[in-house]
């Protein structure tokens, strides 16, 4: 069974490379959809043509599914930090658990409701990591929730404004979607938004 950290900056070890400029200005500066579109057709070009891709059957894989972009999904959240330092206890879809460090809170308006998620880190050098459930877990994405993280420009805290800017439209799949060799973090259950967040990347379909 593999456990290593399977959220974005396990992802990054396999994309980086053909993702780094997606966000870099080059010339001609893309469109908010534009961006978010070519970071989505390189990274699927990186899972069916990297070795180290989590996909099983790279020599039929095409694409990964997702929900066209959509600026509504783009957050800027309040920040509320956390005084206490105790770590949280995180399961882990083989059984095993980890500890993370609680960071804080993002606190934002969606689909007309009030919502709190807790933002963690794996370790103190680490950056942010948001694991969530929704309700369309299990229907159009993955069951047992998705991710977004710093490292794909989908979390970032600003320090100096208090503010945490959240990106659904690059929420993206624990690598056991696509193969169950893979060990990855549960969402702990106060990030379970009581709404559909139709952002991001869909359930895969080995097909």
């Amino acid at each position: 069974m593999n456990t290593g950290k399977i959220y974005f900056f396990g992802v990054i070890a396999i994309v980086v490379l053909v993702l780094v400029y997606t966000f870099v200005f080059t010339g001609k500066k893309d469109s908010y959809t534009d961006q978010i579109t070519k970071f989505r057709v390189e990274k699927d070009e990186s899972f069916k043509n990297l070795p180290d891709s989590p996909i099983q059957n790279r020599e039929v894989f095409q694409r990964l599914a997702y929900f066209p972009p959509d600026p509504a999904y783009r957050i800027v959240a309040d920040f509320e930090p956390i005084r206490d330092t105790a770590r949280l206890k995180v399961g882990r879809t083989d059984g095993t658990t980890e500890y993370m460090q609680r960071f804080g809170f993002a606190v934002f308006q969606l689909s007309g409701k009030a919502h709190k998620l807790l933002l963690l880190k794996s370790s103190e050098d680490d950056g942010l990591f948001l694991p969530f459930n929704d309700k369309t877990n299990g229907f159009d994405t993955y069951g047992g929730g998705r991710y977004l993280d710093e490292h794909n420009k989908a979390l970032e805290y600003d320090k100096e404004t208090g503010k945490v800017t959240i990106d659904f439209n690059f929420a993206y799949n624990p690598f056991c979607t696509y193969n169950p060799d893979y060990s990855c973090p549960i969402p702990p259950t106060q990030n379970f938004l009581d709404i559909p967040v139709r952002a991001g990347e869909k359930d895969f379909q080995d097909k």
